[in-house]
């Protein structure tokens, strides 16, 4: 039965590898309340939310992302005035930023034990969820014990999954897991512990999404991750983000997606963006498509249509792509319907669910 749970298992098994020590020093610092010195809070924010999402972020962007009027009075009087809050309030703050910048698919709600999974198996599988409770509680000391004994900060749960499979069966190792992977989560989201998602060597300004930049992803082919899961948080924000990054996720999409992709020089282009050629088309001059990126909140006009046509015509491709952030205007829908042009659409909600395929997978979810 472990072995059906093998892909998870593993997941959890990298997941838990602090000592248990650490979210005792957590939930201890849950505790009582906390004093910001002027522009303490928000440089505090800034770079525990940057370290866990490897986004860098100014004091404007703060302004932007706690979009509440109290969050936005309560930065700007802590950039004059000593500011005082409860550690769960600090905590809640932390974790309203994290949701969104996009680090959180879901506002993490801050249980960092997995209480919630009693709730969840409430009215259908109670007895086991208190026998896994109460395994873990037993043999979680042991475990720890071990791994200092090795003088090691690495857990290994096997003995818990192990006992909670052979006391309930497949239920009872699907709630061990879901307990681990809940303490996990609880311990990377946590704004007091040095665990996070992803080990980023750098942190990319958040404004270069905006403003354009050079440097190479370090999590992605053609775009960083960390842009994309803002942008899923943000799509309102679509129409602002630079062209070229508009062009660098049409491309992420394809190549994740398989295809073969080149992305244009962003100038002198000849109108072609993104050229797009099937995975087995390694020896095929013609792409399977081309792509025109249109980051724009005007609707696109027939001229556009008319000349990704000629693009099309041209390199020969089986079919050009309009990619934008608004919609093809009625006028030029009615040319390509008329004309029998090859041309489809990725509209706003298209690229809505490019991005919710493009996420990071699972971080911060948070199961009610």
């Amino acid at each position: 039965m472990l072995q059906a749970h093998c892909s998870v298992y593993a997941r959890v098994v990298r997941g838990i590898i602090e000592l248990y020590e650490d979210l005792i020093m957590s939930r201890s610092r849950g505790m009582g309340g906390m004093t910001f010195a002027p522009q303490v809070l928000a440089e505090t924010l800034s770079e525990t939310a940057g370290y866990k999402s490897g986004l860098a972020l100014s004091l404007e962007d703060l302004y932007t992302h706690l979009d509440s009027l109290r969050d936005k009075e309560l930065i700007r009087a802590s950039e004059v005035n000593h500011v005082r809050l409860c550690s769960e309030e600090y905590d809640e703050l932390f974790y309203r930023l994290l949701h969104r910048i996009g680090h959180t698919a879901e506002q993490f709600n801050g249980d960092i034990t997995g209480a919630w999974l009693y709730h969840k198996y409430q009215g259908t599988h109670l007895t086991e969820y208190l026998g896994v409770l109460d395994l873990f509680v037993k043999i979680m000391p042991m475990m720890m014990a071990r791994a200092k004994e090795a003088g090691s900060r690495k857990i290994d749960p096997r003995p818990f999954l192990d006992a909670s499979e052979k006391a309930f069966g497949a239920v009872g190792l699907d709630i061990a897991m879901e307990k681990l992977d809940a303490i996990d989560r609880g311990q990377r989201l946590s704004p007091h512990t040095g665990l996070r998602y992803v080990e980023w060597n750098s942190r990319v300004p958040l404004a270069d999404l905006f403003k354009g930049s050079n440097e190479p992803p370090e999590l992605g082919r053609f775009i960083d991750q960390r842009f994309i899961d803002y942008l899923q948080r943000q799509e309102d924000r679509l129409p602002e983000m630079h062209w070229r990054k508009f062009e660098e996720l049409t491309a992420e999409f394809f190549h994740r997606e398989g295809f073969r992709v080149e992305l244009g020089p962003g100038s002198n282009d000849d109108g072609v963006d993104v050229r797009v050629w099937k995975a087995g088309d390694a020896e095929i001059s013609n792409p399977h498509l081309i792509a025109q990126c249109k980051r724009q909140k005007a609707k696109v006009e027939k001229v556009v249509v008319k000349g990704l046509y000629a693009d099309v015509t041209h390199e020969g491709a089986d079919y050009g792509l309009i990619v934008t952030t608004s919609e093809l205007s009625p006028g030029a829908r009615t040319v390509i319907s008329t004309r029998g042009y090859p041309i489809q659409e990725i509209d706003r909600e298209g690229i809505s669910k490019w991005l919710q395929k493009l996420r990071t997978p699972g971080t911060g979810i948070v199961r009610v």
